[in-house]
């Protein structure tokens, strides 16, 4: 656990947190990302997770200041002409544990979409908050590093209807 690393700062993506992490276990990283803030379009072509060259660590930095590391995978879906290129960052059970832990009220809300049949956005309106999960990219070893930056500490329980509460 190198802890000279801790306070290097790389490019960073400051990413709202929502139930695809949890319901996906991956993110979809936007162009505006990919091109003007890690500049990785070309490093991760690939679109198979089982390409070893797909494969990225996941360096998790818990609020506690313990650090874990994880495995994690970059792949890119390619269109025809004329469409957008899509690229995801897959996340290992080890780090949907970890947001599931640190981002509490997201994965409850996460829970509560699946229960009521909601789709995101109803969701989001519904149970009003946001969290964030800082995301650097580390252009030497091609690894990522997940800080969680604003966290929302467990309120308004009632309106989740899959815990029970009453």
């Amino acid at each position: 656990m190198p802890t000279e690393r801790k306070d290097v700062r790389f490019p960073m993506w400051r990413k709202k947190m929502d139930a695809s992490m949890f319901d996906h276990k991956c993110t979809l990283i936007p162009h505006w990302v990919m091109d003007n803030v890690f500049g990785i379009r070309e490093v991760f072509p690939r679109s198979s997770r089982k390409d070893p060259r797909s494969e990225v660590e996941i360096e998790y930095r818990h609020p506690d200041g313990r650090v874990t590391r994880h495995r994690g995978w970059v792949t890119t879906t390619k269109f025809e002409k004329g469409r957008n290129d899509v690229m995801r960052l897959f996340i290992d059970e080890g780090v949907i544990e970890n947001l599931q832990t640190d981002y509490k009220m997201t994965y409850l809300r996460a829970v509560e979409k699946r229960h009521r049949g909601w789709n995101s956005p109803t969701a989001e309106s519904e149970i009003p908050f946001w969290e964030f999960l800082d995301i650097e990219y580390n252009a030497e070893d091609c690894s990522f590093i997940f800080v969680p930056h604003y966290i929302q500490e467990p309120v308004g329980l009632d309106r989740f209807t899959h815990l029970n509460l009453t």
